[in-house]
């Protein structure tokens, strides 16, 4: 079974040395709980992608569902599209977002109208689409002579790739393998490849991550229903009549539980 785009950790997190006996029923569980924490906080995904949602406006505008936004890609606001101030994704006329927290887990951001917005006569609905998800922007880094950069991944594990330019501007193109000028690769875990004759150049590397002690959450949950496999059902036992241990069994885990609620989306559904 191969890994899964949403799966909040991988497969080396879990074990050092492939086993192909093992490896499979072990990817099953990664994607079980992963599967179980991202409905237990009520997010489709923790990466960057893409959302819709209709609304009514409120006093101070709309909160969005996810966060930490990364960009308002569209917005129709009683009926009128507001238009971007810049061609393609980006500032909307007449809208703006409050910050993001820099460090996970952040929390949802309001999306905000000015004075002169159609918001018409009493409550308005507004359809937004916008990108949000734990995203590393722009991350600076220079091509070494080898061509290989690491990310730095300083709140949790590259996860998926955002794309690459250059410091002056200008993005370059991924490609599989052996990249050449203007190009580069990528080898699933955070390492970049550039061409040899880009050595020196400045980059900026954008790159989804998932936070670490999001991560951590699902790799404890993941060894606990391990050993739970070895005494399905069994809530105690008693040794030899002098000593008893007992097994706590929970839906969700004691050391679990308090990381899920900050993760955790409690806007109601649009």
């Amino acid at each position: 079974m191969a890994p899964n785009p949403f799966d909040l950790v991988r497969l080396s997190d879990l074990r050092a040395t492939p086993d192909p006996d093992t490896d499979p029923a072990l990817q099953r569980q990664i994607k079980a709980v992963s599967r179980t924490i991202l409905t237990a906080i009520n997010r489709p995904s923790i990466l960057p992608r893409s959302y819709t949602e209709t609304r009514e406006v409120g006093r101070s505008g709309v909160l969005l569902a996810q966060w930490p936004v990364i960009r308002i890609d569209a917005v129709d606001l009683a009926g009128t599209a507001m238009r971007p101030l810049v061609s393609g994704p980006g500032p909307i006329a007449g809208a703006t977002v409050d910050p993001a927290d820099e460090a996970p887990p952040g929390r949802p951001q309001m999306l905000r109208f000015s004075a002169g917005a159609p918001l018409g006569l009493g409550f308005a609905r507004v359809t937004v689409t916008y990108t949000a998800g734990y995203q590393v922007t722009a991350e600076a880094a220079v091509v070494p002579q080898g061509g290989s950069v690491a990310t730095l991944e300083p709140y949790g594990a590259w996860a998926s790739d955002g794309g690459v330019t250059y410091a002056e501007g200008g993005a370059l193109t991924r490609v599989t393998s052996a990249p050449a000028a203007g190009q580069y690769a990528i080898d699933g875990v955070g390492g970049y490849t550039f061409a040899a004759v880009d050595a020196g150049r400045q980059v900026a590397l954008t790159y989804g991550y998932v936070p670490a002690d999001l991560a951590n959450a699902a790799r404890e949950w993941i060894l606990e229903r391990q050993a739970y496999a070895e005494r399905v059902g069994l809530q105690s036992k008693s040794l030899g009549g002098q000593e008893t241990v007992s097994y706590r069994i929970a839906a969700v885990p004691d050391f679990v539980a308090p990381v899920l609620q900050q993760y955790a989306s409690v806007v109601p559904p649009c």
